[in-house]
């Protein structure tokens, strides 16, 4: 989940009152939270919160990074630029163990 996600997960309660968010630990109902600002906002038509055993997605590295330091184009100003490049791929190798999550606001 993104941050906004969060700020509005953060202030949820079960039943019996308890909150889901166990601030010190960063975890909801005893399981740790990731963040990720490339995550939908909440309230938006996407499914801004994923749930499961993420062990099973894999960011494959297509090519490793390469720098390049850019000497001429800074020179004037006495500096040195940088320039990296990676290029990497994902594949979810069992669909079964996540679910994505459409969170909805309660209706009066």
């Amino acid at each position: 989940m993104n941050d906004e996600t969060a700020l509005v997960l953060k202030t949820l309660r079960d039943a019996n009152g308890n909150p889901l968010w166990h601030r010190t630990k960063d975890t909801i109902l005893g399981r740790p939270v990731e963040f990720s600002p490339h995550m939908s906002n909440i309230g938006s038509v996407e499914k801004p919160l994923v749930f499961g055993d993420l062990s099973d997605y894999w960011i494959i590295e297509r090519r490793p990074l390469m720098v390049k330091i850019l000497k001429k184009k800074y020179a004037l100003d006495d500096m040195v630029g940088f320039s990296a490049y990676e290029r990497l791929d994902d594949v979810l190798i069992n669909s079964d163990v996540i679910k994505h999550y459409r969170l909805r606001s309660k209706q009066p």
